[in-house]
């Protein structure tokens, strides 16, 4: 080409660029600036973006939002108090009414408004009533939805986590899976296959240039109907975020297959990052795009090094690819998962090379089963049962190897670091510093937190978030147990770690969501005794759905003055009900959420020997003033602040209690303020010393009050 045709070219892409540039500008202006952000409700004319999906049942704050279904959209018309407004403007909408609108389709309807934190939407809008579909989507929408339902349909009546596990993997569609198979997958370090990767399709431009060379020659032809084929892949597996990066991350290394060089292929990478910032700015803050950036190099720049050296004790070509590709990618991509979650799968490469054999055939037979469905959903379920066996061994691989512990160093900076300098070990082969690292981890292992909670602890309070769960040691694997969480994993994980299996007294102090909605976790695979409740049965919805989980079982409303003894052969000692009265008390109520279902929590005054605990839910200043002046209080070495530390404490109580520590069961970086800084600062003023799940994780206390907090300095290194 003339020197002035590439000149002409190199302009116009430049032009090209910083227009999209200007244009990614305005878009974040004009996010920033909308009409939604102060209103309060709408009546909307949208153009729906993607798939509704059912959301899980979440907790916020006190009360539990069932599941519902959510989609982005993005408003072209909007009657914002009583003004009319033509907008284009994305969104999120949720509808607790079952919604199965294709993209492209054109709605109606009315909600309220609501900020997100999802930087890519405007406002989120909570439909009030039924949503109405005006127009129905583009062909090419639809086409794709009838694909992606009746393939869905299918993997439904093979069951299973595989049969969940194939639309996931193969089009990207994970309403099938569970939340604890994502977890093991996540653990094991296989999450790329929970939904559609690079990885995928890799492979699916793999078999279309395997098959376009029986019928062309020609390279370039091959490897342009191949970019077709892909870019109607996109189509159907949905145009996401992660799914561009995907394609345009495999057509890099498409180039870089072709044109047989690194220096061809790394520009085109380079021109692909800013291609995805220019059409997606919020790509630039993503997590999962600076790791498939970091995977991609790492594929295009060691994996061929890796080969080399790997040559000379391995023979098989095939097994050198398979072991260098996952492994030059997992060592560029470590430093930014360290970083992020402050965890290593270290079965992370086990895990990719024994399942990497079966990845291919389950994408390649799983995409003719798709396009296949609409017109025979018998040979797509016949099709779909030759995968099974493939991805059963994908679930097996993930539960056993997810259930091994993971590597957690510090997060941030800290972690990425100590991962760098690993890594740049292990390449320039200085074994020796590298077993003196390990070795000295494994130490730090056993010397610091490994210990956690201690084999004399007789309180832990369980780090569930933004919610409440304590638990009283009563010795050989028998516990008080003091509410359940908002989560029942969180929950559940701890009792676990604990190695309680039996509960002789379970207490729910009230039916707030975020002390209840854990109980699932707390009940399985445990004895229960006692279960202890109070008298107020409110909030209507959280209450009736503890009592569905606890039928069958005996339930004790207690009052002010019961008492709970117990005796086993490490301790003994007694409860005291300091709260609530017999009936349901009208105090004063302060502002906020539940006051008066607050006010209602069971307040109890534990002794174990010489040790003594103060716990009181939620009690606000009313309640915590009536019981100060029932005469049943005394000092106490450890008190559970209430309320998560909020402001509102009647410190004469706390004068009376007179603790030595204090603990405080908060969720980071809550939206409500707690701990309040009125509260940490009366309590540090008194000389008592605080403890925060929030920053300490769970907490666990002995006899002498010594504190055992399960969240590392940044020193530390733990497994978990």
């Amino acid at each position: 080409m003339a020197r002035g045709g590439k000149r002409s070219i190199y302009l116009l892409l430049t032009f090209a660029f910083f227009s999209g540039i200007v244009g990614s500008i305005e878009r974040l202006e004009a996010l920033s600036h909308s009409p939604l952000h102060s209103a309060k409700s709408i009546s909307f004319i949208a153009t729906v973006k993607s798939d509704p999906l059912m959301s899980k049942t979440k907790v916020f704050g006190s009360r539990v939002h069932t599941a519902s279904y959510t989609f982005l959209a993005t408003l072209s018309r909007g009657k914002i108090d009583g003004k009319e407004y033509l907008l284009r403007i994305p969104v999120r909408i949720t509808s607790s009414k079952s919604v199965h609108f294709l993209p492209g389709s054109r709605i109606s309807g009315s909600g309220s408004i609501f900020s997100t934190s999802e930087k890519r939407v405007a406002a989120l809008i909570s439909a009030r009533s039924t949503l109405h579909q005006i127009s129905q989507s583009d062909p090419i929408n639809r086409v794709a939805g009838a694909i992606r339902s009746s393939f869905r349909a299918s993997a439904l009546t093979i069951g299973g986590a595989g049969g969940a596990l194939i639309p996931g993997l193969v089009l990207g569609d994970t309403s099938l899976e569970g939340s604890s198979f994502v977890t093991a997958m996540r653990r094991s370090g296989l999450t790329h296959l929970t939904a559609v990767s690079g990885e995928n399709f890799a492979i699916i431009a793999a078999f279309i240039l395997w098959l376009l060379q029986f019928v062309l020659k020609n390279l370039k032809w091959r490897l342009a109907i191949t970019a077709m084929v892909l870019f109607a892949f996109i189509f159907l597996v949905r145009p996401s975020p992660s799914v561009m990066r995907a394609s345009v991350m495999t057509a890099v290394l498409l180039i870089g297959r072709a044109r047989g060089k690194h220096g061809s292929a790394l520009p085109a990478l380079g021109l692909a990052i800013g291609f995805l910032i220019m059409v997606d700015p919020f790509q630039s803050v993503d997590p999962g795009f600076a790791l498939s950036v970091s995977a991609t190099a790492g594929i295009l720049l060691l994996s061929p090094r890796l080969q080399q050296f790997l040559n000379r004790f391995v023979k098989n070509e095939k097994v050198v690819e398979l072991l260098s590709i996952p492994i030059a990618a997992t060592i560029f991509c470590t430093p930014l998962t360290m970083a992020l979650s402050g965890q290593l799968s270290l079965v992370a490469l086990p895990a990719n090379f024994l399942v990497s054999e079966v990845v291919a055939p389950i994408t390649v037979i799983g995409f003719i089963a798709a396009l296949i469905s609409p017109m025979s959903i018998v040979i797509s379920h016949a099709l779909l049962l030759l995968c099974l066996p493939f991805a059963s061994w994908i679930v097996l691989i993930a539960h056993s190897l997810g259930s091994l512990p993971l590597l957690s160093i510090p997060k941030g900076s800290p972690g990425a670091a100590i991962a760098l300098i690993m890594i740049t070990l292990v390449i320039r082969r200085m074994w020796k510093f590298v077993v003196l690292i390990v070795l000295s981890a494994i130490a730090l292992h056993f010397l610091g937190t490994s210990g956690w909670p201690g084999r004399s602890w007789l309180v832990v309070n369980c780090d569930v978030g933004q919610g409440d769960g304590a638990v009283v040691n009563l010795g050989n694997g028998d516990a008080v147990v003091i509410d359940a969480g908002p989560d029942s994993q969180q929950i559940e994980a701890c009792l676990q770690r604990l190695k309680i299996s039996r509960i002789s007294l379970l207490v729910l102090t009230h039916f707030h969501a975020d002390h209840v909605n854990g109980l699932a976790g707390v009940l399985a695979h445990r004895s229960i005794g006692k279960i202890w409740i109070t008298n107020n049965p409110q909030p209507e919805l959280e209450y009736r759905q503890t009592m569905e989980l606890l039928r069958g079982r005996v339930l004790t409303v207690v009052h002010q003055g019961q008492q709970f003894q117990f005796h086993s052969a490490t301790t003994s000692g007694s409860i005291t009900v300091l709260w609530p009265r017999e009936e349901v008390e009208k105090l004063p109520s302060l502002p906020g959420d539940g006051s008066g279902i607050n006010n209602s929590s069971i307040a109890l005054l534990i002794s174990l020997g010489s040790f003594s605990l103060y716990t009181s839910g939620d009690t606000e200043p009313p309640a915590q003033e009536e019981i100060a002046r029932s005469g049943l209080i005394r000092s106490v070495d450890l008190m559970k602040i209430s309320h998560h530390g909020s402001a509102y404490q009647y410190l004469p109580l706390l004068d009376l209690l007179h603790p030595k520590v204090a603990l405080i069961s908060v969720g980071s970086g809550n939206p409500y303020g707690h701990p309040a800084a009125s509260t940490i600062a009366a309590l540090k003023n008194r000389g008592i010393k605080v403890y925060r799940t929030d920053r300490d994780g769970a907490i666990a206390v002995d006899s002498r009050l010594r504190i055992s907090t399960e969240k590392r300095h940044w020193w530390e290194i733990s497994w978990g």
